[in-house]
């Protein structure tokens, strides 16, 4: 059965109802102009989180978080399915941010995100909110974030 492409916004690009984005960019002049300590970027995930996924998302992850104070939001209530390689890369996207200062929040994560992060055990790990609008509302200073171990 072939996996289904994710959806991902590119960061920069305006948050919009239910999570969904301007199909317009901003510029990289724009964004560095609008980037400020505790900025809020949000990255939507749709589709199967894979072998076959997880580079793309990868890439637009590392691009969403590309400095201190950011807090990003990863939206995958679209998520179908999450195999192993998806949540290491969950894994690697909360240790980026925490190591530039910044914070990582799942958003509305999908029965499959939940049982596949329940599963493993990773699910004490992360911070997962309702929907976009608590995770905006809620304050990231004076919360760490969470620690990943490192690996034996």
């Amino acid at each position: 059965m072939a996996e289904s492409r994710p959806h991902v916004s590119a960061p920069g690009t305006p948050v919009t109802e239910r999570g969904c984005h301007s199909p317009t960019p901003l510029s990289a002049a724009e964004r560095a102009a609008l980037t400020a300590p505790g900025e809020v970027r949000a990255v939507v995930v749709t589709g199967s989180l894979g072998l076959t996924t997880v580079p793309d998302v990868r890439k637009r992850l590392l691009r969403a978080c590309d400095g201190p104070g950011i807090r990003l939001l990863l939206d995958l209530s679209g998520v179908t399915s999450c195999d192993t390689l998806g949540l290491g890369l969950l894994i690697a996207a909360a240790r980026r941010a925490r190591s530039l200062g910044s914070g990582l929040r799942l958003v509305a994560p999908s029965p499959a995100v939940v049982d596949a992060l329940g599963t493993s055990g990773l699910i004490r790990f992360f911070r997962i909110l309702p929907d976009i609008e608590a995770a905006t509302r809620t304050p990231a200073a004076g919360t760490p974030e969470p620690h990943f171990p490192e690996a034996a």
